[in-house]
């Protein structure tokens, strides 16, 4: 089933409804748009700012982890004093000296080391903070797309709650009038004193539930302003939701290469990979070419001075270490083994998300079309019953029970109106393809 002409009809009918009976409008320009409220959240959100530090933190791990493969140039200095007293004296023809005196050494020195084998670990560690930096890249998409998803849903929300109140208003004012309506026909005998009860009860328990839906526009609205930073003030017709792949195959070929959860579960299998590198390259040995080069004066009587070259290779190489390199070893496959399973279970988790995701949207489709066809027969049969009413042939209960049906039929319908465009866009995330741009219409 192709899933194109559900995606235009619900960017055609979705809005529209929504906007039925929503607050008073005003100027195009105090609109808030969904565009946005995106923008706004993302330039605000504390948590997206903090995966941005972690995204950067990422990158001088890789600074690190590169700078081990080049030279290491250090440069070390020291000045001593030293006194040394005999308790004794020389004899010359010109007199007598003690053999007391003091003297100081100033040294100087540079050491450059370059690693010309290390096991492959350096290069390792290398790949190991690569393989960080996808994560953390995997992590900040992962973080923005859910970021998204979630101001679409407090902006829907929001209309929906807008709405609601709308038709429960809407709702009170019609039982309100059946109330005038029945006392004038109780006044003149055409209907009894249950009639008139049946319809303040009706009126009353709107009003209740006019109540609930404020509350619940009010609650709505807070968590709109958690989420984007700014409070609602007028939302602006939301653009058609974006376009969706025409089948589920392609929707699980796009998941596969995009989804930020699989592309963080393979930068850590990756990451466990390359620990198995570094610790195996740590068994082996290591050569570093050495060069030194100093400076040594010493001042007593006369000065001496003291330069010296060197430069050779150094090899180490583990011979003992009580197993402490070989659990490491063996630690890391464990590790690397583990993050290959959790790998395998989160495509398989992805694939489920997605797979339900697709069907919902193919659901609310029907949905849509049902509820329509629902309002419409609801609003006829109530136009129906309330000109049967004045020729005797319905009771009062039968005008208030339309008007009930009336109700739930269009609140039915905004609420799907409400859940297919949210259910694409929840398509899209469990995708991985939720763009904060294509959100915005742009």
């Amino acid at each position: 089933m192709r899933l194109l002409a559900a995606l235009i009809l619900m960017g055609s009918v979705s809005a529209p409804a929504l906007a039925q009976g929503a607050q008073a409008p005003v100027a195009q320009g105090s609109q808030d748009t969904l565009g946005e409220a995106v923008t706004s959240a993302i330039a605000n959100n504390p948590t997206l700012m903090a995966e941005r530090k972690g995204r950067a933190a990422a990158d001088e791990t890789l600074i690190q982890a590169q700078a081990g493969l080049g030279p290491q140039v250090n440069l070390q200095g020291s000045l001593n004093t030293q006194y040394q007293e005999f308790g004794r004296t020389f004899t010359t023809p010109i007199g007598t000296f003690p053999l007391d005196g003091s003297s100081q050494r100033a040294t100087i020195g540079v050491e450059a080391r370059q690693s010309l084998w290390s096991g492959g670990s350096l290069t390792a560690q290398r790949d190991l903070a690569r393989a960080g930096v996808d994560e953390s890249d995997a992590r900040l998409i992962g973080v923005e797309q859910a970021l998204v998803l979630d101001v679409v849903t407090a902006f829907m929300d929001v209309r929906y709650a807008e709405s609601e109140f709308a038709i429960r208003e809407s709702n009170v004012d019609a039982l309100r009038e059946q109330v005038r309506a029945a006392k004038d026909r109780f006044e003149v005998g055409d209907v009894t004193r249950t009639d008139v009860a049946q319809a303040e009860a009706r009126e009353a328990s709107s009003q209740a539930q006019l109540a609930g839906a404020r509350a619940r526009l009010a609650n709505a609205r807070a968590i709109y302003e958690q989420i984007v930073g700014l409070p609602p003030v007028q939302l602006a017709e939301p653009p058609p939701a974006p376009q969706l792949p025409g089948t589920l195959e392609q929707a699980l070929s796009v998941a596969r290469a995009s989804n930020p959860n699989i592309m963080v579960a393979r930068a850590r299998e990756a990451q466990g990979d390359r620990s198995v590198d570094v610790a195996k390259g740590r068994l082996g040995p290591r050569l570093d070419l050495v060069g030194t080069a100093g400076l040594i004066e010493t001042y007593q009587d006369d000065s001496f001075r003291d330069t010296n070259f060197a430069a050779g290779l150094e090899l180490s190489f583990p011979l003992f270490d009580s197993g402490l390199l070989e659990s490491r070893s063996r630690s890391a496959q464990l590790g690397a083994d583990r993050a290959r399973y959790e790998r395998m279970a989160i495509e398989r988790q992805v694939s489920a998300q997605v797979t339900s995701a697709w069907h919902q949207v193919v659901a609310v489709r029907e949905e849509i079309r049902a509820s329509m066809s629902q309002v419409a027969a609801a609003e006829i049969a109530l136009e129906g019953a309330k000109q049967e009413l004045v020729v005797g042939e319905r009771i009062t209960l039968d005008v208030l029970n339309q008007e009930q049906e009336l109700l739930a039929a269009r609140l039915g319908l905004i609420d799907a109106q409400r859940a297919a465009y949210l259910a694409a866009h929840q398509l899209l995330a469990a995708m991985g393809n939720l763009k904060p741009e294509l959100v915005a219409g742009q």
